[in-house]
C-alpha cells in the first residue's frame, strides 16, 4: 500500500502509541512466521490499520528482540488473529502491485518488480489459497483499473472506486452482516482517500513520465500542478470521504483500539492530506511518523 493511513503521534497518549507500535511489530512478526524473513519488507501502516479494525481480541503483547532493533526488545502483539488476515492481504496486495509495476513501469523498474514478484510466488500462492475471495476481488478491481488506465479515462471517481473496492473487501472477515456493512463503508472511504491522495502526490511525476493519472485531465497545457480551485474541489471530496469513514468508525464496537483508530481517521488522515496538498508529504514519508502539529517542516 502507500503509508498514508497512520496516526498522528503527537495526539496519541503514550500507552496508545505503544499499543499501535506493538500491533505494527506484531504484523511484521506474523509475516515472517507465515511467509519467511523476506516477507517483513511488505509490512506497512495501512495494513496495521486494517488489523486493528478487524481485531476482536484484547491485545496481549510481550517483549521480543528483532533484527531491526537488536539491542532493545520491543513489545509485540502475539495473540491477535486479525494479524494473520492482515499478513495474508499484505502479501496479496504486494503481489498485484508488483504485477502492475512490471507491466507499466520503465525497463529498470519493471525488471526489479518482476524479480521481486518471482521471489514472492510461493508466498502469494499460499496467501491466495488462504484468502481466495480477497484475491479474486483484488484481481477483478485491478483489471477494471487497468482498463481505465489503458483507455485514459478522465474520471477520478471511477478510478478511485476501483481501488476503494479492493480495501472494502477486507470487511468480509467481519463477524456478522451488521459489522460487515459498517466496516465495508469504513474501508471503502479510507481506500478512496488513499487513491485520491496518491493521485495528487504523484501528479507532477506522472506528467513528466507521461503516465496515467486522472488528475492530468484537469491541467491546462504546460501545467504539472493543480490550480487552487481544483485543489479546493479535491479537498472537499476527501473531506466527505473522511467524514463518512469517521461516521462508520463511530458505529464500531468500542475497544482498546478505538482511540487509536479515531486518531488515524480524524487527525492522522487529515494531516496527511494537508502535507500532500502542500507538497511536503514525500519528505515526511521517509520518516516513521507524522510530526506533532506545529513541528518544524523544513
Amino acid at each position: 500500500m502507500y503509508g498514508y493511513i497512520r496516526p498522528d503521534r503527537g495526539e496519541l497518549r503514550g500507552r496508545e502509541y505503544e499499543l499501535f507500535r506493538a500491533e505494527y511489530c506484531g504484523l511484521c512478526q506474523t509475516l515472517r512466521e507465515r511467509y519467511g524473513p523476506a516477507a517483513r519488507f511488505v509490512v506497512n501502516y495501512d495494513l496495521t490499520f486494517l488489523a486493528m479494525v478487524l481485531s476482536h481480541e484484547k491485545p496481549i503483547s510481550r517483549p521480543l528482540r528483532c533484527p531491526v532493533h537488536p539491542l532493545r526488545k520491543r513489545y509485540i502483539v502475539r495473540t491477535d488473529p486479525a494479524l494473520e488476515t492482515a499478513a495474508d492481504q499484505s502479501v496479496i496486495l504486494t503481489w498485484w502491485k508488483l504485477s502492475d509495476t512490471a507491466d507499466d513501469a520503465n525497463a529498470a523498474e519493471a525488471a526489479a518488480a518482476l524479480a521481486a514478484r518471482t521471489a514472492m510466488l510461493g508466498a502469494y500462492r499460499k496467501a491466495a489459497a488462504a484468502r481466495p475471495a480477497f484475491d479474486a476481488n483484488t484481481r477483478k478491481c485491478l483489471a477494471e483499473l487497468r482498463h481505465i488506465e489503458i483507455t485514459n479515462d478522465p474520471s477520478l471517481d471511477k478510478a478511485a472506486d476501483c481501488f476503494a473496492r479492493i480495501l472494502a473487501e477486507a470487511a468480509s472477515d467481519a463477524r456478522n452482516e451488521g459489522e460487515r456493512r459498517i466496516l465495508r463503508e469504513l474501508f471503502y472511504h479510507v481506500g478512496r482517500s488513499v487513491y485520491i491522495l496518491d493521485a495528487v502526490d504523484d501528479l507532477a511525476g506522472d506528467v513528466e513520465n507521461d503516465s496515467y493519472n486522472p488528475l492530468r485531465h484537469r491541467l491546462r497545457p504546460g501545467e504539472n500542478s493543480l490550480r487552487e480551485d481544483e485543489k479546493d474541489a479535491l479537498r472537499a471530496t476527501l473531506n466527505l470521504s473522511q467524514r463518512s469513514a469517521a461516521a462508520a468508525l463511530s458505529l464500531r464496537s468500542e475497544d482498546l483500539w478505538q482511540p487509536i483508530l479515531e486518531n488515524i481517521i480524524t487527525v492522522g488522515l487529515p494531516e496527511v492530506t494537508r502535507l500532500v496538498f502542500e507538497g511536503k508529504w514525500n519528505k515526511r514519508n521517509r520518516r516513521n511518523e507524522i510530526p506533532p502539529q506545529g513541528a518544524d517542516e523544513t
